[in-house]
């Protein structure tokens, strides 16, 4: 989030991870980070951040699996394994002044996966009403 503050960009694997961490993590609603994104993003383009934000959220027409659940350890092992970017951007991190984490991961994953599988549960995918056509 620094970097997008600073610059006015994100990689896109970055950007995924965020979004992926706001979404299932924090269960927060996908339109509060797609907004933030429009606002920030030089980059910025309409369908790429709703595509991408839906896409990582587990909705929209092309979305992942909502059961696919980013690990940002894992994330910052495979992508950054020598911290290149994340001290340049996190210089604290891995000092005592690094926050503790807000949530666990492992604890997290069950949450997201448990609150997308009881909303799939509960929807009911007939057709209940047939639209209005005219008032």
């Amino acid at each position: 989030m620094r970097e997008l503050n600073a610059t006015g960009f994100m990689h896109n694997r970055v950007r995924m991870v965020v979004a992926s961490f706001l979404t299932k993590h924090l269960l927060i609603d996908w339109r509060w980070g797609e907004a933030y994104f429009a606002a920030k993003l030089l980059d910025f383009e309409l369908s790429s951040n709703n595509g991408g934000w839906q896409w990582a959220a587990g909705s929209g027409c092309d979305a992942a699996p909502y059961f696919r659940v980013f690990n940002p350890k894992l994330q910052l092992e495979k992508f950054d394994p020598s911290l290149k970017y994340v001290k340049r951007w996190v210089p604290e991190h891995g000092t005592g002044n690094y926050p503790a984490p807000i949530v666990v991961h492992e604890v997290a994953r069950k949450r997201a996966i448990a609150t997308y599988k009881e909303a799939l549960d509960g929807a009911d995918t007939r057709t209940k009403v047939q639209p209005r056509l005219f008032p």
